[in-house]
């Protein structure tokens, strides 16, 4: 299949707009902005439903806090919904452990860089679901930031496909040597900024990074600046690893939700707060701090639990898999 227009949804993206249905109606707002998300991704999972075989291996790549992990299982759902096996893989499994990633020019491990995979056992997987339709995942833990030596078996009957997510899903170095007429290429971002009429209120990367700081907290261990301080290595990590790759895609994925800042303020602000004013970004963080005020706060009890936002926030229903 051809794709001769890889195109995204855009959304209304203006402050006021947003305010304006939070404090009046933000129930129909969540509904609206959730219901487009899924009647998007609905369409993508039609397309490989048409030719599941031709469509064997699905890469899902995006940057960090694109929601790549969620909509990979609200895809998985939809799938199996309409009689199609998905089994969902992420690339994080085939990580070759703490110390192992290429060094940066200041001597620090580069975890962003494809080499801190294990690319020929990514590569074998992939080949092997291609032409048996079986093969043996290896897992990862990341409490010790160590392969566990295990393995995890992934069986798939004819007709069955798989998504394999992670940041570096579109490298070239991993499918180099699969048959391309059997791999379907996403990509997923924040696509939009939000504006006001005086220009940009919070940019994609604003966002992605509000995302980050408050998943960070919450489920990885990690204090609001350390994501600070680590935040510019992962931006040129993306640059290095992803986006140069994002042209070979198929299909693009906005997963922007224009609520999302009425949501994250609640819980973003207070850690936000809590960096020093001595931190080398505090001027960041303050104007992240400046914006989020703006908006108006959403109950987040209003949140769906299969949105993609909860997969920054807890409550989940795949929360599991976005752990």
């Amino acid at each position: 299949m051809n794709y001769f227009a890889n195109s995204y949804v855009k959304y209304v993206d203006h402050l006021e707009q947003i305010n304006e249905a939070a404090k009046t109606d933000p129930v129909g707002m969540i509904e609206q902005i959730e219901s487009a998300y899924r009647r998007y991704l609905g369409s993508i999972v039609n397309t490989i439903t048409e030719n599941p075989e031709r469509n064997k291996i699905i890469l899902l790549a995006g940057p960090s806090s694109s929601g790549k992990t969620t909509t990979m299982e609200i895809m998985k759902e939809m799938l199996q919904n309409r009689g199609v096996r998905c089994a969902t893989i992420s690339l994080d499994d085939f990580y070759r452990g703490e110390s192992q990633a290429p060094l940066l020019k200041n001597g620090d491990h580069d975890y962003e860089s494809v080499d801190a995979l294990n690319v020929p056992v990514l590569e074998s997987c992939m080949m092997n679901l291609i032409k048996t339709g079986r093969c043996d995942v290896p897992v990862f833990d990341f409490s010790i930031h160590q392969p566990t030596g295990r393995t995890k078996p992934v069986d798939l009957p004819e007709n069955g496909v798989a998504i394999f997510e992670g940041i570096h899903a579109l490298n070239p170095r991993i499918s180099a040597h699969l048959p391309q007429d059997r791999l379907l290429k996403l990509y997923i971002s924040v696509k939009q900024d939000i504006k006001d009429s005086a220009g940009v209120v919070l940019s994609h990367n604003d966002l992605r990074f509000i995302r980050r700081v408050v998943r960070d907290y919450s489920f990885r261990g990690a204090g609001p600046e350390r994501t600070l301080s680590m935040w510019q290595n992962v931006l040129d990590g993306e640059n290095n690893y992803i986006r140069p790759y994002k042209s070979v895609s198929n299909i693009t994925i906005n997963s922007i939700h224009m609520y999302e800042p009425c949501i994250l303020r609640r819980k973003a602000i207070p850690l936000l707060r809590e960096i020093s004013c001595e931190h080398p970004r505090y001027s960041y963080t303050s104007h992240l701090l400046t914006q989020l005020e703006r908006f108006v706060p959403v109950d987040e009890s209003l949140v769906p639990e299969n949105s993609i936002l909860r997969e920054f926030i807890g409550g989940s229903i795949y929360q599991s898999a976005a752990e």
